[in-house]
């Protein structure tokens, strides 16, 4: 019966649906094409493509079929409220608070436009496609590295060189090679992936088995440390919910396999462990390491509190946050070194939209499930997500944002109407 039903569902899902969905993965700040790509055509295209692809997501949705007095609705009235007080105190003529805010009334008209399952599915399958194209990209690329050489090479906007095979992308910059699919970094590509496991643990009626393992596969291939200590937590959160049938009890029979089996694996291989956790213990702060994370932490949090109703802005942003962490740690660095969203939008926005976000974080976990440790758990994978890249202008960020504020009754309803 479920069978028939999802073949139901894929059938019903029209070029429409899979277009729009393609636009908010690939053409997307968090890839290297249209994110840290060096070629302005590509930002350019993008705006253009945001800017139609709004024009049509008004005349599908119209506002007579938006619910108002909604979470989603008030809270995207709030934070545009909060980025417009931000910009008028410090006096600040920015397009990035016009852009913050588009992104967010972009994510609620996606939220609108889709039904539950929809975004559910239609999430699974292209995070599905990505990882198995760039699973074989990064095969290939380990056994014949020269194969790689074919495809054109290009540099980024903070210079580090890839080879563009277009639907994946190849850096020979790291010391080890490292699975990054379509994004700027293996960093944003496994927050991807683990949204997507956590859809396919907590959101699915019915586990798919082959799509967990191409996620885990993926995400062992980004050679990420979060992306590690994301993934353990979200499989301990699912072995608390409650296994109400066979299926769920093999589900979490083949959980705790994966678990062991990894730790077996990296307690035996000490490269593998290397590879992993050995830039815990770096000092370098060009490669993303503890000291650059744990100082964007502490630098942006000694903004906020410097600035904490209305934040520093989008222009001064970049210097204060040179000279906070010059004053701690004796080096000056640059945004690019930035890797967490939450205290950057504090730094930033200050403290409603900085509330908000968190807000919202929670909200998306309280959707998980009814055990309360599910939930925390979740939320502190969320809070690693949040705290390993700066997503503030990802489309995709903001449109989960806004989806986890959609309740389940509302979700429901969307559902029959659909």
């Amino acid at each position: 019966m479920k069978e028939v039903e999802s073949r139901h569902i894929e059938k019903n899902y029209s070029w429409k649906y899979n277009i729009v969905f393609f636009i908010i993965i690939f053409i997307s700040d968090d890839t290297y094409n249209f994110g840290s790509n060096e070629n302005f055509v590509y930002i350019f295209a993008k705006y253009i493509i945001y800017f139609i692809l709004t024009i049509y997501l008004l005349s599908k949705i119209g506002l007579k079929s938006i619910t108002f007095f909604t979470r989603g609705i008030l809270v995207f009235f709030l934070i545009m409220i909060s980025i417009l007080i931000t910009s008028f105190f410090n006096f600040d003529i920015s397009g990035g608070y016009i852009y913050q805010i588009w992104l967010f009334l972009l994510g609620f008209l996606l939220v609108n436009f889709y039904s539950y399952k929809q975004f559910i599915y239609l999430y699974s399958k292209f995070i599905y496609v990505l990882a198995v194209i760039s699973l074989i990209a990064f095969v290939i690329s380990s056994i014949i590295p020269s194969v790689i050489g074919i495809f054109p090479k290009q540099i980024n906007s903070a210079g580090a060189s890839v080879h563009n095979l277009w639907l994946c992308v190849v850096s020979l910059e790291y010391t080890y090679l490292r699975n990054m699919s379509i994004f700027r970094e293996p960093g944003v590509y496994m927050i991807y992936l683990n949204f997507a496991i956590i859809f396919e643990l907590f959101f699915k009626e019915e586990i798919n088995k082959r799509n967990l393992l191409v996620f885990v596969l993926a995400i062992v291939s980004t050679l990420s440390t979060a992306a590690f200590i994301a993934l353990g937590t979200i499989f301990i959160a699912y072995l608390f919910t409650k296994s109400k049938t066979k299926a769920s009890q093999k589900t979490k029979a083949f959980i705790i396999a994966m678990i062991l089996i990894s730790i077996m694996a990296i307690a035996i291989s000490g490269e593998l462990y290397s590879m992993v956790f050995g830039k815990v213990s770096k000092d370098n702060v060009g490669d993303g390491s503890s000291l650059a994370r744990g100082v964007s932490v502490v630098a942006n949090f000694n903004i906020f509190l410097d600035n904490f109703l209305f934040g520093v802005g989008i222009r001064d942003y970049p210097l204060l946050f040179e000279k906070y962490t010059l004053d701690l740690v004796g080096i000056a660095l640059e945004t690019g070194n930035n890797t967490n969203t939450i205290t950057t939008i504090l730094a930033v926005y200050g403290l409603l939209f900085g509330s908000l976000f968190v807000y919202m974080l929670i909200c998306f976990a309280k959707k998980t499930s009814k055990s309360i440790i599910v939930r925390v758990f979740i939320f502190l994978v969320l809070i690693m997500f949040y705290s390993n890249e700066d997503l503030r202008y990802s489309i995709m960020s903001a449109t989960m944002l806004m989806f986890g504020l959609t309740s389940r009754k509302e979700a429901n309803f969307k559902n029959k109407n659909n």
